[in-house]
């Protein structure tokens, strides 16, 4: 049971004036009794109407960049903890920390929206990586785990509705974005430049506003940006994001009729999907008039072939791997191709190894964002009572990496259960989230001097 905050209490007033009430939103306050709360079946709601949730959106977004509101944000004296990052783990965070009696965390987050990669578009543009079912947060094998759920948030993604068997990456973002809106004070358009300890705290310094003091760094800045950003033209080449951009707007693959991906991580794999119609369309897509007849996958250890891609693959792709075969009519719509491959835009189209491609998606990792003071050799791993590493700490301040960003080692558990078969694990949330959860859980709290 919570009280929603001062953000969230707004929001839903601004949702009923603009809106009302729909008939889908009234089937789910039908049921308020079944929900931990009024509240929270308020919010449920509202993720059933989409007109509600960009009324929602469009509201969390103005808050939070309110220029005068920003500066008596940072102008408080009080502040403890500086969350440096608006994606997945900063929400964790800082859900479990207030939860737990903690005040309010400080987000400062370079872009304009918060979310992380799950907000890289205000429509649906790919799913999940685990099925969305109802139940508390577990290790994978677990069939009465929810792989997506977020410790301590107002609503998970077992609250949303779902018209597949995956939920989306809007409905991340909403789970994120809730999350913060109750449990922290968030910053936008706040791009981190340093940080760095004395006597008094931990000094960290924007680009284009004002120091601010804070007694402890959590640094939750997810995997970083696109290594490939410099070899694109946003057009013919472009990243993972510039291209979900594309998908969110109408007829996102016109003109595309042989296409190449680059890459074959999760980036590359829902690029995969999104030519091939099988992630969320957020328009209408008619393959009389758009249709890619050629994607050629350049990626090392793939399964080039339908029969392997079914061995190998988990099953949230295996509805690839039907397009690595002969189609009726003899041709192969999908080609896995084993070797590097470096794109050059020529007129009309982008180059690899000398075929002609209307678009070329780079999906080959990100980098991580360079923060003075903020080095990763400055951090060691943090473990708690039983051994396992939760975080990374600073060797000299109270600063802390979580999530991906953390790049934790697998423990023996993990490589007991299986969990470190699969490199992509490293990063996934079902692993990450329960050890920020603890962190945040197992950190003592501040007091002040």
């Amino acid at each position: 049971m919570f009280e929603p905050s001062a953000l969230i209490d707004s929001m839903l007033d601004a949702v009923a004036r603009r809106r009302g009430e729909s008939a889908r939103m009234r089937a789910v306050t039908s049921r308020v009794a079944e929900f931990a709360s009024p509240t929270q079946a308020r919010l449920a709601a509202l993720a059933q109407d989409p007109d509600a949730r960009t009324i929602a959106d469009q509201f969390i977004d103005s808050w939070w960049s309110d220029a005068q509101r920003q500066q008596r944000t940072l102008d408080r004296a009080d502040i403890g903890e500086v969350i440096i990052g608006a994606g997945f783990h900063a929400a964790v965070y800082a859900a479990v920390r207030v939860r737990a009696g903690n005040p309010k965390p400080l987000v400062l987050e370079a872009s304009g929206r918060t979310g992380g990669t799950f907000a890289m578009t205000e429509r649906p543009v790919f799913h999940l990586n685990s099925h969305t079912r109802p139940g508390l947060a577990g290790p994978a094998g677990d069939a009465d785990a929810n792989l997506n759920y977020l410790p301590g948030a107002p609503i998970q993604t077992d609250h949303l509705p779902s018209a597949g068997e995956y939920q989306t990456n809007t409905d991340m973002a909403l789970v994120i974005r809730l999350a913060l809106a109750q449990y922290a004070d968030v910053v936008t358009n706040a791009s981190v430049s340093s940080v760095g300890g004395d006597d008094d705290g931990v000094l960290v310094e924007t680009e284009d506003g004002p120091a601010v003091l804070a007694q402890r760094v959590i640094d939750a800045r997810g995997i970083g940006d696109p290594v490939s950003a410099k070899l694109t033209n946003g057009t013919t080449i472009t990243t993972f994001g510039q291209f979900m951009a594309r998908m969110a707007t109408i007829w996102p693959l016109r003109g595309i009729r042989r296409a190449a991906v680059i890459g074959g991580g999760d980036s590359g794999k829902c690029a995969v999907e999104a030519l091939l119609e099988l992630g969320p369309q957020p328009f209408v897509s008619a393959a009389g008039l758009d249709h890619v007849n050629r994607i050629d996958w350049y990626a090392a250890d793939l399964p080039a072939t339908c029969e392997q891609w079914q061995i190998q693959m988990r099953g949230r792709y295996q509805a690839i791997g039907h397009f690595l075969r002969l189609g009726s009519r003899g041709g192969q719509r999908l080609t896995v191709i084993a070797r590097r491959a470096n794109p050059v835009a020529v007129p009309d189209g982008a180059l690899v190894d000398g075929r002609m491609y209307d678009l070329v998606v780079l999906c080959v990792g990100n980098t991580e964002t360079t923060i003075d003071g903020l080095e990763f050799d400055a951090f060691g791993e943090y473990t708690i009572n039983d051994g396992t590493s939760i975080a990374r700490k600073h060797v000299d301040q109270p600063v802390f990496r979580v999530g991906p960003h953390a790049r934790l080692p697998f423990n023996y558990q993990e490589r007991q259960d299986g969990v470190a078969d699969l490199p992509g694990n490293a990063v996934s949330m079902f692993r990450t989230s329960g050890k920020t959860a603890a962190l945040a859980a197992t950190l003592p709290s501040l007091t002040r001097n």
